[in-house]
């Protein structure tokens, strides 16, 4: 069941379209890949090739971080997601028929109707999400420090 977020947050979701997924393997490899996702609440979902390094990683190490966010040249405009959480495969029917059509309304294309035969569904279910919104922040970097400060709201702790 897909947990509550607020709807700020659903709809920052609902606009973007990729997610950078950092994976490990289950000897501690990192690996970071960037996927077009839709969402079902605080659940997103992927897809990628079954022979994929990600998909390997989730297979032997199911625990993930990811971002979502934009480039944005004012950084008093900067929004995004910071998250952690498992990620699984998607192996339930009916489920795919609802992350495809999820898909098909996100993405639509004259490929919409495309053949799903080489590719797996995957979903991460955060346990922690970060929100980021410098909007409306007056956000100040004097001539002496380098770097900025994000404001960061956390909208989901689940625990470990």
């Amino acid at each position: 069941m897909a947990t509550e977020l607020p709807q700020p947050v659903l709809d920052y979701l609902s606009g973007e379209k990729t997610v950078t997924l950092a994976t490990a393997s289950a000897d501690g490899a990192p690996h970071a890949s960037t996927f077009m996702y839709v969402n079902d609440g605080s659940t997103l979902y992927f897809w990628a090739r079954p022979t994929s390094t990600t998909a390997t990683h989730l297979r032997s190490n199911p625990r993930v971080s990811f971002a979502i966010d934009e480039y944005v040249a004012d950084m008093n405009k900067a929004k995004g997601i910071q998250g952690d959480g498992q990620g699984s495969p998607v192996a339930d029917g009916d489920e795919i028929a609802t992350v495809v059509g999820l898909f098909g309304d996100k993405y639509p294309a004259p490929s919409s109707g495309a053949s799903t035969a080489n590719i797996a569904f995957f979903k991460i279910e955060p346990s922690t999400l970060q929100f980021i919104d410098n909007s409306g922040q007056a956000i100040t970097v004097s001539d002496q420090e380098f770097g900025m400060d994000f404001h960061r709201s956390q909208v989901l702790s689940m625990g470990d």
